[in-house]
């Protein structure tokens, strides 16, 4: 590895830009708030120092930003008149700057170490070692990993047209977090017959297991992600475009394994007769669940009461998951009898 420190202009920077790019494993472009650009701009004018950039020198002129991306963007965002900052009392866009405001920004030395011959790996690594500003939450933790796993919940699984239907916000790699929620779970219940709790550090280790499989494991490895494939395609079928009333990612985890526990237990045709069911129960559990927790203290079903809590307290410990995936049958089996939710 070789590793040096450089001094670029703000200018040579943004002149730079079509050369500057940004690897799959950072953040989304402009995580920060209007707040956050503003006092990098107010820093820059008052030329206090700044934290240093890092960029990968990929040769040919090309750089890849390891990290400093949200303080590029603020800049280069000001610098398009995308936003105003207070300058001597009044809010101005970087073209409304008098002469001098504009040398002092322009003229302004950013520290960048240039860092050559290492690895993707080490790449990561090192992006994770330097979160301090905006801690990264576990999507972002996760997508600056590599192998097998990571490829297939962020390169097939999250495009799969359930997925994308949910409406679990895309930011800061939500969908992802889910999808890893999904597949830890189901790849637990075909190992060990039983949940897995979802922190990071579980995730983590989950994406280390299988990073690099071959051989036999590489054949269960497929048929598990064929499995929950299929499990989504039927999801799909049922939900179609009533899956955007789909919005808590707990909630939906529990849907996921719930309706890959049927798959398992009933034949096709009672599966046919029974999905159509669960659909419709499912919406109306979800809605009757957030018109009972707007009632507050005057609240009346104390079964969806028990339920909220199971989603609500500690949602990503395993014994959080086989509580609601518990009471989700249990409500199930009472609607299949009665039609109605249980505790109503």
């Amino acid at each position: 590895m070789k590793r040096k420190v450089v001094d670029w202009t703000i200018d040579q920077v943004y002149k730079k830009r079509e050369q500057i790019t940004f690897p799959d494993f950072q953040r989304e472009p402009n995580l920060w708030s209007l707040k956050d650009k503003q006092l990098l701009i107010d820093s820059i004018l008052h030329d206090f120092d700044i934290p240093k950039l890092y960029f990968y020198d990929a040769g040919k002129n090309s750089y890849e930003v390891v990290d400093g991306q949200q303080r590029l963007w603020a800049i280069w965002e000001y610098l398009d008149n995308n936003y105003s900052c207070s300058i001597d009392k009044e809010n101005k866009k970087f073209s409304e700057l008098s002469p001098n405001y504009k040398k002092a920004i322009l003229e302004y030395h950013l520290h960048i170490t240039f860092i050559t011959s290492v690895s993707e790996d080490y790449l990561r690594k090192l992006f994770l070692r330097l979160q301090l500003g905006l801690p990264l939450v576990a999507g972002e933790k996760l997508n600056a990993l590599t192998g097998d796993m990571r490829k297939f919940i962020f390169n097939e699984m999250v495009q799969h047209k359930f997925i994308k239907a949910i409406q679990v916000p895309k930011r800061r790699y939500s969908k992802e977090t889910l999808c890893s929620q999904i597949c830890i779970n189901s790849f637990s219940v075909s190992n060990i017959y039983n949940f897995s709790r979802t922190r990071y550090e579980d995730l983590e280790n989950f994406f280390e297991d299988y990073k690099k499989i071959q051989g036999e494991e590489k054949k269960v490895f497929n048929s598990n992600c064929k499995k929950i494939i299929g499990v989504l395609d039927l999801l799909h079928s049922f939900y179609k475009d009533k899956a955007k009333d789909l919005k808590n990612r707990s909630y939906i985890l529990t849907i996921y394994l719930f309706v890959e526990e049927l798959i398992e237990q009933l034949d096709s045709e009672e599966l046919k007769k029974t999905m159509p069911l669960f659909i419709k129960f499912s919406l109306e559990f979800i809605r009757k669940l957030k018109a009972e927790a707007r009632l507050g203290i005057k609240r009346q079903n104390e079964e969806l009461y028990i339920f909220e809590s199971y989603l609500s307290n500690a949602p990503g410990e395993k014994y959080q998951i086989a509580k609601r995936h518990k009471k989700l049958k249990e409500f199930f089996d009472y609607y299949q009898k009665t039609k109605k939710i249980m505790g109503d």
